[in-house]
């Protein structure tokens, strides 16, 4: 018996460690989000026209894994799946992305991150509330040193003028994250019993007829007349900030669980300000370096020290 238990003890770390650097991967492409959705916006485009472009170039993708993967077995899906399929794909990828657009037209991009990453705390509040899951020591000490990173680097943040519409993008962007950690907390029996490939597609291609209805009913069938840029930061954006991460991030779940995952893709806040520097050429402090070590700390502590457990990963 002992004998048994150690050699799958290598197994379940490679597991895991494969889940970490997956999710990882996940938070840095999802962070490019921001920084895209901000340059669109310089161009005109309003929250459901920057959506529809990130949504419609990524919908290839997806239509091609329900249709040609062989891992995808789409009559093998119980009927009652389903309704629980749509709830989620329009809970992660619809309400959570509106809304989420509709708050950056109003705060900046750092304030933006700092709002949105409350999420995998209200992902460990689920699965405490619904699954009656024990937080373990280790998430909490993950937590901490992510979250006093996370404040650290924002400390340092110009936030700009308070405006009327302030308190507008912050709502917006809270509800956005409320249910975004619904789609996660919420996921992993899913994915356990449909697979990877398809929950992830479904999920997105409800997602993406929901934002194209939405679009069509503001705006009807207008596709052109952009300017180009529009156009190129929605490719980035279906390709860079939908695509690789939901991918990622779906299969990172699927091998860690959503607990895990949830405390790990904190390290997106951070991703977004290094990518503000190097892009946006905005200006890097002494502040945000502190908070960086403090948060890639807390992802490597967990990556390095975590043991999965059923807790955590059913």
């Amino acid at each position: 018996m002992n004998i048994s238990v150690i050699k799958k003890t290598p197994g379940l770390q490679t597991h895991f460690a494969h889940g970490v650097l997956l999710v990882l991967l996940g938070a840095a492409c999802f962070s490019t989000k921001a920084i895209f959705v901000k340059l669109c916006y310089q161009h005109g485009v309003d929250s459901i026209t920057a959506l529809m472009f990130r949504m419609i170039f990524a919908l290839p993708y997806y239509l091609w894994v329900l249709l040609f993967s062989p891992q995808v077995k789409l009559m093998s899906i119980q009927k009652s799946s389903y309704g629980k399929l749509l709830l989620l794909g329009l809970a992660g990828y619809y309400i959570a992305s509106l809304f989420d657009f509709m708050g950056l037209q109003y705060v900046q991009a750092n304030l933006e991150r700092l709002i949105i990453f409350i999420y995998p705390t209200i992902v460990l509040a689920f699965g405490v509330w619904f699954f009656h899951r024990r937080i373990n020591r280790q998430q909490v000490v993950a937590v901490t040193i992510t979250y006093l990173g996370i404040l650290i680097a924002c400390l340092s943040q110009d936030f700009g003028p308070m405006d009327k519409n302030l308190e507008w993008g912050i709502l917006y962007i809270f509800i956005s994250a409320v249910s975004y950690a619904f789609y996660l907390a919420f996921s992993d029996d899913l994915i356990e019993k449909i697979g990877v490939p398809a929950f992830n597609s479904i999920s997105m291609v409800i997602s993406i007829v929901a934002v194209l209805i939405h679009f069509g009913i503001v705006y009807g069938i207008r596709l052109t007349g952009y300017d180009w840029q529009v156009y190129m930061y929605g490719a980035l954006m279906g390709v860079i900030a939908t695509v690789i991460p939901t991918v990622a991030l779906a299969k990172g779940i699927s091998l860690i669980g959503s607990s895990n995952a949830a405390i790990l893709s904190t390290f997106g806040p951070v991703a977004t300000i290094l990518m503000s520097y190097f892009i946006l050429h905005e200006p890097f402090s002494l502040l945000q370096g502190i908070g960086t070590v403090f948060v890639l700390l807390g992802v490597l502590y967990l990556g390095l020290k975590g043991k999965m457990n059923q807790n955590s990963t059913h």
